[in-house]
């Protein structure tokens, strides 16, 4: 049930996702546009159906009773939200842009969930070290990469290899995802920016400029100066 949400080099740090469905970027839209903040599921009622994000990203998340909240992934085109085992969800999800989604019936073929879980599993144990080992700028260095990977487009007049992205999440998403304080978030792109690895404008437009530099960062091979 859709809800509205009142105010609610290196490796890559997250594995690649690989979209479960071709070309989703290009295909037929039929399902409705969620706006931003929309609930799909709500973390602890009866299990949802299982969806696939067309377009958009959507949020995965667990909450304490006292709101205390950690982001476990953003999940883009392509790619399962809803995967589980039990009667319950175990976490909720949430747009966080404008976001199409295709339900997907339960007769997966094993090989393609068994692919989605996969990825599943790689991308939580990437969480686990990025929280417990990485410093500040390593933890948002690799969240800019990842969503990159996901969300990524050529760059319009920057060098070549240059990729530009909508941050869907804000700092206050990121520092959820990263744990880490909005304030820390908003410093660390600052200095990445400052060191000219990345440029945002409009607050929401990002674009990795030198791709093989931020890797060193998120990998801790490189260095930032304060």
């Amino acid at each position: 049930m859709l809800q509205m949400l009142a105010n609610p080099a290196a490796p890559p740090a997250f594995p690649r996702v690989s979209p479960t469905a071709p070309d989703l970027r290009s295909a037929s839209l039929s399902g409705p546009l969620l706006p931003p903040r929309t609930v799909v599921f709500l973390e602890g009622l009866a299990r949802s159906p299982q969806y696939r994000v067309v377009d958009g990203c959507i949020a995965t998340a667990q909450t304490l009773s006292d709101g205390r909240r950690q982001i476990i992934d953003l999940v883009g085109p392509g790619r399962l939200i809803g995967l589980g085992f039990g009667d319950q969800n175990r976490y909720s999800a949430e747009t966080l842009g404008f976001t199409r989604l295709e339900l997907v019936p339960d007769s997966l073929t094993p090989g393609e969930r068994d692919q989605a879980l996969s990825e599943m599993l790689a991308r939580s144990q990437s969480l686990v070290m990025l929280l417990g080992r990485k410093t500040a700028p390593e933890r948002v260095a690799s969240a800019l990469i990842d969503l990159a990977l996901q969300f990524g487009r050529p760059a319009r007049d920057r060098k070549r290899g240059a990729e530009t992205f909508h941050l869907y999440p804000t700092r206050g998403d990121l520092a959820d995802w990263l744990g880490l304080t909005i304030e820390t978030v908003s410093r660390c792109l600052t200095r990445l920016k400052k060191a000219g690895l990345i440029d945002i404008r409009h607050g929401d437009l990002v674009t990795v400029l030198d791709q093989r530099e931020l890797a060193g960062v998120a990998a801790g091979d490189r260095a930032l100066s304060n």
